[in-house]
């Protein structure tokens, strides 16, 4: 059992793995979410409805974390602490990237358009400032 190195962790980060998404709710309780994300330049950027739960809570405090979790052996994690700042920009470009990302090149690109044509998309930008990660062994 041991933490990741930084390229290890770039490069868990870059697996289309779903991961969940933790914000505050109004009575301090967590919410809880599975989200599509895509990390670039240290930031967890997911996509998601304007009128998610998720985005009234960052906007009441931004507090977030993120956990990213293998699902086969060798089992490892990266859980991402920071601050969730709901955003518009690059939308277009990162709702491509997501969809990219997780439905591959054939759907990717027609999901994104229909997600972007609903216009009712928004980020929510995790400005991480802290990184837990494990590894296990084989």
């Amino acid at each position: 059992m041991a933490i990741l190195s930084q390229s290890e962790i770039d490069e868990f980060l870059a697996e289309p793995l779903v991961c969940h998404l933790v914000t505050v709710r109004a009575d301090g309780r967590p919410h809880v979410a599975p989200v599509w994300y895509v990390w670039q330049g240290g930031h967890a950027l997911v996509m998601v409805g304007e009128g998610a739960i998720k985005v009234r809570n960052l906007r009441r405090n931004p507090a977030a974390s993120v956990s990213i979790a293998s699902p086969d052996r060798p089992y490892r994690y990266v859980v991402l602490e920071g601050e969730g700042i709901v955003t518009k920009e690059n939308l277009s470009q990162v709702v491509r990237d997501i969809c990219l990302r997780y439905d591959g090149p054939e759907r990717g690109p027609i999901y994104a358009q229909e997600l972007l044509s609903q216009d009712r998309m928004t980020l929510i930008d995790i400005r991480v400032n802290r990184v837990i990660s494990w590894k296990g062994g084989d």
